[in-house]
């Protein structure tokens, strides 16, 4: 079965239907979870659903019918739900604007076995071997590495520099912050490969009942209606890449685990079953989701979005080392879509034309840049320009500079509302950051990591 996907149609969240979906799957998949089940879903962003949307993340009725089937089966003594959000925000945030917290609760009248939600943000680690390109050790949740089975719940959306996410890349939400910033930028594509040998699933239920198109953080739902479920997380990414429209050439991590030896190395290596039985089949879902229009590659070009909002100000990219003509495709770059994506959901289209002219750079640019009087803002540490007739020059120093840096140092110097200063935002924010902090000392995770820090790093540097 292990190039087997099962894909059964579903065109609601209905919790009852799904359910039933979910165990027919494990059964025509012959899973057979046991002992101790890690469960990871994917909630990378969730904030007011009136001003963000609710489409990043896996939505709370596939969560909860998922966590009361595998509740039901024999054998299971316990089911652990873990997430690590985007860098920059508490984890148990995202948790409560994704309605996460009051759908346990509900699974727990049902269920069969204790069901626990935890934050990987917040709980000890265990450090296991996978001899990576970019990681040769990663610390992993506890909860997870000890696990008896891993059961991933992926949403399908598009993505600004990965073009799609799925089950293969839901593996960067198993790395704390420390960790998760290694390494992402012009390595992130070996890095999300690296992440397998540490989490690689016994079984995934992916979200396709509605997918995300545009930028992942802050994308726009169209109704594809299907859950689709294997035990491969590349035969499961390749169904989703051709229901996006997409090949594994489009898909950069995709075609880097098949280069590394992961298998299936192509679409037509994968057994279809269910619902749909063919590649013809999956086409034809497709169409359900097309026009291949500007909204679903939304914010993955940004002068072409600066454009379309008749924005002042300006774009420069170049590439990451002097003397290469290479850009850097998945760091500080997948910051500013990001930071920018979500600006524009919160602050509205006519802010960004009413914003300063500012220059936003990212990368080394050859030619002399004339700032025109304005503020230039480079990002990241590669970030390096012959800049003229500037008001200021801020440089984020930062390798790599993450979405939340953004808000936090120049989303209030650009002439638009900004979310650091907008009370309703903030005030959750820092609320839930005191309370991670306050978990991270009462589950001793900072101790931890100061005991990482003295016997792995300190000692290099005396």
């Amino acid at each position: 079965m292990k190039h087997t996907v099962v894909i059964k149609r579903c065109e609601e969240y209905d919790r009852n239907v799904i359910e039933k979906i979910i165990t027919d799957g494990m059964t025509r998949l012959n899973y057979r979870p046991r002992g101790n089940v890690f469960v990871k879903p994917n909630v990378v962003f969730a904030n007011n659903p009136d001003v963000f949307g609710q489409h990043a993340y896996t939505p709370t009725p596939l969560v909860g019918a998922s966590l009361t089937a595998l509740s039901k089966r024999e054998g299971v003594k316990r089911i652990d739900v873990g997430e690590n959000s985007a860098i920059g925000i508490p984890t148990r945030l995202n948790y409560k604007f994704a309605g996460y917290y009051d759908e346990i609760k509900k699974v727990r009248l049902k269920a069969a076995c204790p069901v626990n939600i935890f934050c990987i943000d917040e709980e000890l680690r265990d450090s296991v071997f996978i001899g990576g390109m970019v990681h040769d050790n990663l610390r992993i949740p506890r909860k997870m590495a000890r696990a008896d089975s891993k059961v991933y719940l992926p949403k399908l959306k598009c993505h600004c520099v990965s073009n799609m996410t799925g089950a293969v890349k839901l593996n960067i939400g198993i790395c704390s912050d420390d960790e998760r910033a290694i390494r992402h930028d012009f390595m992130l594509n070996e890095k999300i490969v690296d992440l397998l040998a540490a989490g690689y699933p016994d079984f995934i239920v992916m979200d396709a009942v509605e997918v995300g198109i545009g930028n992942e953080a802050v994308p726009t739902a169209r109704k594809l209606g299907l859950i689709i479920m294997g035990t491969n997380p590349v035969a499961v990414d390749l169904v989703g890449a051709r229901l996006l429209g997409l090949g594994i050439d489009d898909v950069p991590y995709l075609k880097t685990a098949v280069s590394r030896g992961y298998t299936p190395a192509k679409l037509e290596d994968v057994k279809i079953d269910g619902d749909l039985s063919s590649i013809d089949d999956l086409d034809k879902y497709a169409k359900r989701i097309m026009p291949y229009d500007d909204e679903y590659h939304r914010w993955q070009d940004v002068n072409k979005e600066l454009t379309r909002l008749n924005s002042p100000m300006r774009f420069l990219w170049g590439p990451y080392k002097s003397g290469n003509g290479s850009k850097c495709l998945t760091g500080c770059v997948m910051g500013i879509k990001m930071f920018l994506g979500s600006l524009e959901w919160f602050a509205g289209s006519e802010a960004f034309a009413n914003a300063k002219p500012v220059v936003f750079i990212i990368g080394r640019i050859d030619e002399q840049v004339d700032a025109r009087g304005e503020e230039v803002f480079l990002i990241g540490s590669c970030a390096e320009a012959d800049i003229i007739h500037a008001k200021k020059i801020t440089h984020l120093d930062k390798c790599f500079t993450t979405a939340s840096d953004m808000n936090i140092y120049i989303g209030h110097k650009l002439g638009m509302p900004a979310i650091s200063r907008d009370f309703n935002s903030m005030l959750p924010l820092l609320a839930g950051a005191a309370k991670a902090s306050m978990m991270k000392l009462v589950n001793l995770r900072y101790f931890q990591d100061m005991g990482h820090f003295i016997t792995k790093r300190l000692d290099r540097r005396l």
